[in-house]
């Protein structure tokens, strides 16, 4: 999955977009992301604005991890309505990804 990500100047103009080629997070990762976003209202987009706010070091932790050319500041000029799509990615991925495992017993 490939995401992207601008940073913006005091103008309003990108000044830095930055990539994320994959996202292969650990299942740990993937866990405390379920623990401080509330995956239940993940659909609304209000509910996903505040856990993200709450849980902002966590979530940065994460978001630093698929965006390794994001410096610190950069992260206070990401727009929020492409800050939570991406956030919205990541975790499907990360579920679509744990589903994918096979069920058979034998593996």
């Amino acid at each position: 999955m490939k995401l992207t990500l601008n940073v913006y100047d005091e103008k309003g103009k990108v000044k830095k977009i930055c990539e994320a080629q994959t996202v292969d997070l650990e299942f740990g990762t993937v866990r405390s992301l379920m623990k401080v976003l509330n995956v239940d209202k993940m659909d609304d987009s209000t509910e996903l604005l505040s856990s993200v706010y709450g849980a902002w070091e966590q979530v940065t932790g994460v978001l630093n991890r698929c965006f390794p050319d994001m410096e610190p500041e950069d992260w206070e000029h990401v727009k929020v309505k492409e800050l939570l799509p991406v956030v919205l990615n990541i975790l499907k991925a990360s579920f679509t990804e744990i589903l994918s495992i096979p069920k058979d017993p034998k593996n």
